[in-house]
């Protein structure tokens, strides 16, 4: 199975550095401009299938990378962490809680812990290796839920550093499973 991902293209709230979680915040006009650069990298892709959030962010990237070869699914399972009272606020307050510490796994403000992030994207890639192993696809999700489906695929363990990992904005990476 060889599986592309990309992070949706930046909206107005990324530029404020605010956390948009379950918000359902529309690209902006630079948002537009990465998600047509990674359909520019991508064109020469045949892609069996497509799988997105669903929410508009996201949605907007996949269509234009997409650009109508294949269909798109939405799935639940690949929405952005939840980010509980923090949704809406500034990054900052987020980076001063260690959410990413996989073994105080923190809930804390209502925030999904590190360990349900990754239970969940392993549940989509389990989903995806029984149907789809022999197909190309493309996932267009949201930062947090890309690391943890990369550490699921490479592999993780109680003292690995999530935020070694940081996906950007519109960027593709492509992985064999």
């Amino acid at each position: 199975m060889k599986i592309y991902m990309v992070r949706h293209g930046r909206t107005d709230w990324n530029d404020k550095g605010l956390m948009q979680g379950a918000s359902n915040i529309p690209l902006n006009k630079t948002g537009e401009k990465q998600a047509l650069l990674a359909h520019e990298k991508l064109k020469d892709v045949n892609f069996d299938v497509c799988f997105s959030s669903p929410l508009k962010r996201t949605s907007q990237t996949a269509e234009i990378i997409i650009d109508g070869r294949c269909g798109i699914i939405y799935d639940d399972l690949l929405l952005e962490r939840g980010l509980g009272s923090l949704e809406g606020k500034s990054h900052d307050l987020y980076k001063k809680f260690d959410y990413y510490d996989y073994e105080k796994n923190s809930c804390e403000n209502g925030v999904e812990g590190i360990r349900q992030l990754l239970d969940r994207t392993k549940e989509f890639l389990d989903k995806l290796k029984l149907k789809y192993s022999d197909k190309t696809i493309l996932i267009v999700s949201h930062s947090a839920t890309i690391r943890a489906l990369h550490f699921n695929i490479i592999g993780y363990d109680g003292k690995t550093e999530f935020l070694s990992f940081s996906p950007k904005n519109g960027e593709v990476y492509e992985y064999d499973i």
